[in-house]
């Protein structure tokens, strides 16, 4: 008799996160979950901050094991006595990958890890989740620069590993017009606006990540475009700082902080923009070309400035054309590229766009389901 799939997916945090690999991993969870004869998904998260949304009817989300190593421990081998079988074990983050290769030999099934960025881009400072990666038969990556790095430091006799990128919901999205009531909130009637999005974190990887570099042009793009506005999503511990970084240069009347922006919200908000602007230049900062807010942004028609590319696997791929990609070092070519992206005449929504919806994502990833589960378990083409 024929039995339904069963998944394992251990996470840093998924429901009831905060930023984006929680996000990732929401829509990973949502996927996994409609697998067809998907029986049963079971997840162990390694922490919750918020409150948990709407999840999948399959999906057992153990909150319990959240909150301390030695819990999460505890729930591992709680799951290892009381559940019978899985037939493959999805590792959310690398550095949970001990506990997912203890509970794959346990059940004797395969355990794929998903990367991100910079977490898998040179070793960790855990030598036992290094000497795991050495022997990888297969990963996920959401980034093919960070597959490339990982393959290299852990000197994997392969290139095996499925390509996965970020996706969005299209039906939050779509053209629509500006919001007027939000245009009243923000006094944004007649003006020209940029729009930012993202945490206002204090920290090595959160300095200088698209903030600073839109607020340094400002005092040289508003001679050139009198009606500018800046409009920050986001709120955080930074705001301080970036206040005082647009006072001393003398256009913080025209730099508007929304403070936490609501899901039910957020697409209106971007609509507010003109352009959506981003190009990081901190040495540390994950130049992702398919950031979540750079797919959402142009999923309601907004051109998006981001960062130039280095990667040579990412340059040749005709996705990256989504984004205007500008030297985020260099002022004078951030600023042709705001305006070059204001010269657009109208909004529209990207051919190309679609290889990031749900649907697309949903897609791959049961096909990835269907390969690590069948009798050949080797990587499928990247």
């Amino acid at each position: 008799m024929a039995t339904g799939k069963r998944v394992l997916v251990l996470v840093s945090d998924a429901f009831g996160g905060r930023g984006g690999i929680a996000l990732y991993l929401r829509n990973l969870l949502q996927a996994v979950g409609s697998y067809p004869s998907m029986e049963r998904v079971l997840a162990l998260p390694r922490s919750v901050t918020y409150r948990l949304e709407a999840m999948p009817a399959n999906l057992d989300y153990r909150v319990e094991a959240a909150g301390s190593k030695l819990r999460y421990l505890y729930a591992c081998l709680r799951t290892a006595f009381s559940e019978p079988r899985f037939d493959l074990i999805l590792c959310g983050h690398i550095h949970l990958l001990p506990f997912a290769k203890l509970l794959g030999m346990f059940y004797g099934c395969p355990v794929i890890p998903i990367i991100y960025g910079i977490e898998a881009w040179t070793p960790t400072p855990h030598p036992i989740v290094n000497f795991l990666c050495s022997r990888l038969k297969s990963f996920i990556a959401i980034r093919k620069l960070t597959a490339r790095c990982l393959i290299e430091w852990a000197k994997l006799p392969h290139k095996n590993y499925y390509y996965l990128p970020n996706c969005i919901d299209r039906s939050k999205y779509g053209l629509h017009p500006k919001n007027g009531p939000l245009i009243q909130r923000y006094g944004l009637a007649g003006k020209i606006v940029i729009v930012t999005a993202g945490r206002l974190d204090t920290g090595l990887f959160d300095d200088r990540k698209g903030f600073d570099e839109i607020i340094e042009i400002l005092p040289d793009l508003r001679e050139k475009i009198p009606n500018l506005v800046y409009l920050i999503m986001g709120d955080g511990k930074d705001k301080k700082r970036l206040i005082a970084k647009a006072e001393t240069l003398g256009v913080q009347d025209i730099v508007i902080f929304t403070g936490y922006v609501s899901d039910a919200e957020k697409a209106d908000h971007y609509r507010l923009g003109d352009i959506f602007a981003m190009p990081g230049s901190n040495p540390k900062f994950d130049r992702y070309p398919y950031r979540f807010v750079f797919l959402e942004a142009l999923a309601c028609g907004v051109p998006v400035v981001g960062c130039k590319l280095e990667d040579p696997s990412e340059i040749k791929d005709t996705e990256t054309n989504l984004i205007l990609q500008v030297a985020p070092e260099n002022k004078n070519e951030i600023i042709e590229g705001v305006l070059a992206a204001l010269s657009r005449s109208e909004k529209t929504i990207p051919p190309g766009l679609e290889k990031f919806y749900f649907e697309s994502f949903e897609k791959t990833l049961h096909d990835i389901i269907t390969a690590l589960c069948s009798p050949n378990k080797n990587a499928g083409p990247v």
